[in-house]
């Protein structure tokens, strides 16, 4: 599991590496002059972002979960944004049959957004985005499930408390995500994500399972979940950001 993770994350960056941010140039077909066409620079800095939403999140569940988590993401030409997120999660739930589990744990998911946005020409170069993207996460982690009460269907009538301790799994995901990022001050901005879950571990039939997965949420087929990021963007100098500009000779007119 962990090397079909690797595998992916390697594989998005990959893809990333075949773009280059050469300047164009176009003929005007009536002057025969060479015009420039200004390109936006491969590489436009990292962005370190915490997810504000998953702290109110876990504050209003009063200890029964929560999760906490950060990213870094890259800008390659403002339309292709590799993410890295690392997080943690748990859950502390009594049920009101008694019934308790508690598990906690690291997770990370790995992916890829692209931005919607397209900038209009002769426009202001704007650096707000409109984000579609996708997700792989992961999570390995151990749960204790207690005081399980099990019905003696032999002699009828009488049950058992059992109690399942340390049970490691490891669960992985993937997540369609979409959302809004605005620049609020200078290399500040704020947004939100919203995120459509589909467990691709499967549980088996029969098997103590775990109620909570850290960094998808309750155990089920398909969850939803919203972040609401906070995050500063580290840039280049503005002199190795910008495109370089080729200039023409001057056309001098023979009397």
């Amino acid at each position: 599991m962990l090397r079909t993770f690797k595998y992916i994350s390697s594989l998005v960056l990959c893809l990333l590496v075949v773009y280059s941010a050469q300047a164009q140039k176009k003929i005007n077909p009536k002057t025969k002059l060479v015009t420039d066409t200004i390109k936006v620079p491969f590489f436009n800095g990292i962005t370190v972002l915490g997810d504000a939403a998953s702290v109110a999140s876990s504050f209003l569940s009063k200890g029964d979960t929560y999760s906490y988590e950060a990213a870094l993401q890259a800008d390659f030409k403002h339309k292709y944004f590799p993410i890295f997120e690392l997080g943690y999660g748990g859950a502390d739930k009594l049920t009101v049959e008694n019934v308790g589990f508690k598990t906690n744990g690291l997770f990370g998911r790995a992916g890829i957004d692209f931005n919607m946005l397209k900038q209009k020409k002769d426009s202001k170069r704007t650096t707000n985005l409109l984000l579609l993207g996708l997700r792989l996460g992961m999570s390995r982690f151990n749960y204790n499930i207690s005081n399980v009460n099990i019905a003696d269907d032999y002699w009828g009538g009488s049950t058992q408390a059992l109690n399942y301790n340390n049970i490691s799994t490891t669960k992985i995901w993937y997540e369609l995500t979409a959302g809004i990022r605005v620049e609020v001050l200078k290399n500040i901005f704020m947004g939100w994500t919203v995120r459509s879950k589909t467990l691709i571990s499967k549980d088996v039939d029969g098997a103590v399972t775990p109620w909570y997965i850290p960094g998808f949420g309750i155990n089920k087929g398909s969850n939803l979940g919203i972040s609401y990021t906070i995050g500063y963007k580290f840039q280049l100098p503005a002199k190795k950001r910008q495109p370089v500009k080729v200039v023409q000779p001057a056309i001098v007119n023979k009397q």
